[in-house]
């Protein structure tokens, strides 16, 4: 309509992408500074996107693992990084890692730890279609179902390398930096080993988060009002103490405090351990339901027992995975790649 040719799309295309990461690379310089004396929230999760990806005339959907970190307060995007690296062609790290001998050592000890190899991929392939996966639920991404020429990053040096970016951008010169994490994610391990000296200086706090998912709007909202009736019924039980706990703690809202005093009432009379013993290992229900994340349990990892219960109630009202949840949804709704696929309807 307009006579633009394709070289001129592209061309503006390649100017958007080096803007863009020029103002990626500025930002992530100082990112560190954002934090400075302060106790920023991390959000983490990890989602499955398909790609599409054109082979050899053909074009199919290629499953990639999408983990990203997100700041609570600003939405900003710390990291968002894929278990994919494209620089490397999978039959050339095969021929490589047997030539340095990779594979007559443990894994944890080879140079290409971190990759798949051809052939090793392949069997994992291979025993995915045994599990009754046809080659049409892998995708079709060419013999390896893999996009391009790329390789796949191994699911635990993709975790620790996310983690490790984070740690990097975010730096150390925040007071408490707090992760809020998928419970069956598997990445509080890798946090607590990156972070030893800072996890034993109570600076760094980490969060396992687990809540009912599949629930409909009807049944969501039904634990919503459960959650306000919760909140009203411990505002009025604690009516005269809420107003004395702010007095000496003015940063806490009714509910945070309302929160402390009734963790105070549920475990004043538990020793030492049985606390560590609820909130490191079982976790605590956060009573009032949320419609993002009904029946929430908070699983403190990391709880030191010098912990305040004022300390307590704050961060477990603050502890939640939704700031990361957001941005997966936002993604899917503007990427059409990231949209989950529409269930057909039976007849």
């Amino acid at each position: 309509m307009h006579d633009v040719s394709l070289k001129q799309v592209h061309g503006k295309i390649d100017f958007l992408y080096r803007q863009v990461t020029a103002f990626a690379r500025d930002r992530e310089n100082y990112l560190h500074l954002c934090f400075e004396d302060q106790d920023p929230y991390f959000a983490t999760d990890i989602q499955t996107i398909l790609v599409n990806w054109p082979v050899k005339k053909r074009r199919g959907t290629i499953p990639l693992l999408h983990r990203a970190t997100v700041h609570k307060y600003s939405q900003f995007v710390v990291a968002s990084t894929v278990d994919y690296d494209p620089a490397v062609d999978p039959r050339d790290l095969q021929e490589a890692m047997e030539q340095c001998g990779d594979f007559e050592i443990n894994r944890s000890m080879r140079k290409h730890a971190r990759l798949w190899s051809y052939k090793e991929y392949s069997q994992s392939l291979a025993r995915q279609m045994l599990l009754g996966h046809s080659i049409d639920d892998l995708a079709v991404g060419g013999e390896l179902k893999l996009p391009g020429h790329g390789t796949r990053v191994r699911g635990d040096a993709f975790q620790y390398a996310h983690m490790m970016l984070v740690k990097k951008l975010i730096g150390q010169q925040f007071n408490v930096a707090n992760y809020c994490l998928d419970a069956e994610s598997g990445l509080a391990a890798a946090i607590c080993a990156l972070n030893v000296d800072l996890v034993k200086s109570e600076r760094v706090n980490v969060f396992e988060i687990r809540f009912v998912k599949g629930l409909t709007n009807d049944e969501r909202l039904s634990y919503v009002n459960e959650g306000r009736r919760m909140f009203r019924y411990i505002e009025a039980g604690y009516r005269s103490l809420i107003p004395l706990v702010q007095e000496k703690y003015p940063e806490l809202t009714d509910m945070q405090a309302g929160m402390a005093i009734h963790l105070n009432n549920m475990f004043e009379s538990k020793t030492s351990e049985e606390r560590i013993q609820a909130f490191n290992r079982e976790g605590v229900m956060w009573p009032f339901h949320t419609k993002a994340e009904p029946l929430k349990i908070v699983r403190w990892a990391t709880l030191a027992d010098s912990m305040r219960w004022v300390d307590l109630g704050q961060m477990l009202s603050l502890a939640s995975l939704h700031p990361v949840d957001s941005y997966f949804n936002f993604a899917r709704r503007r990427v059409a790649g990231f949209e989950r696929g529409i269930l057909s309807s039976l007849i």
